[in-house]
């Protein structure tokens, strides 16, 4: 494999960014959750892009080289039990990315088209998530022959997507040295995370 190339993931207003000492992006889901629709809905509130009805997502290596701007940072969570945590530019409310215990400090979730992602999008679309919480409302999800999955509430759903290829070794504890920090670091960094206590399922039209 070659040597990973630094990639960056910043604002669209241009006052905060973050290099990452590898800009290949690991994972690529599309996520019907209601927590990723409601973090992506309530920044474009404010005057952010408009989100897919099915978001793009993407798995990036959690090692930060260099900070720009963190004085322009700031850390969420939609409630008090809320389990991600994610960081916003509070200028232009550009999503920069996504914490959760589930990746284990070693990777952090972006939406390329709510930040400026300048890394490797090349990676296989590997699954369809969460979508019990998908409106019934919306456009059938696309017919890519990838699994889609209704809910992680059963072991069977679990075990059959910890089974796809790579991803058992995405949401993993890390082994090899990081270069810089993680995204967890960042977070720690920015102070207490803000709770937005917004309404489970709430939708910003």
């Amino acid at each position: 494999m070659s040597n990973p190339k630094s990639g960056t993931i910043g604002c669209s207003c241009g006052k905060c960014e973050i290099t990452v000492a590898d800009n290949r992006a690991v994972q690529y889901f599309r996520c019907g959750c209601e927590d990723c629709r409601q973090g992506i809905e309530w920044a474009a509130a404010k005057g952010t892009v408009t989100p897919d009805q099915l978001p793009h997502g993407y798995y990036i290596p959690a090692d930060i080289t260099s900070i720009k701007g963190k004085e322009f940072m700031s850390a969420y969570k939609l409630r008090e039990d809320g389990r991600s945590i994610r960081v916003y530019c509070n200028k232009c409310w550009s999503l920069i990315g996504i914490e959760h215990p589930a990746y284990q400090s070693n990777v952090f979730y972006i939406f390329p088209k709510h930040c400026v992602a300048d890394c490797d999008l090349s990676v296989p679309f590997k699954a369809i998530l969460f979508m019990k919480d998908y409106p019934k409302d919306y456009e059938l999800p696309p017919e890519d022959d990838v699994p889609l999955f209704y809910s992680f509430e059963y072991d069977q759903e679990r075990n059959r997507f910890l089974s796809l290829p790579t991803v058992a070794n995405t949401f993993k504890q890390r082994t090899d040295p990081l270069k810089g920090i993680n995204f967890t670091a960042l977070i720690d960094s920015l102070g207490t995370p803000k709770i937005l206590d917004l309404e489970k399922g709430k939708r910003f039209e």
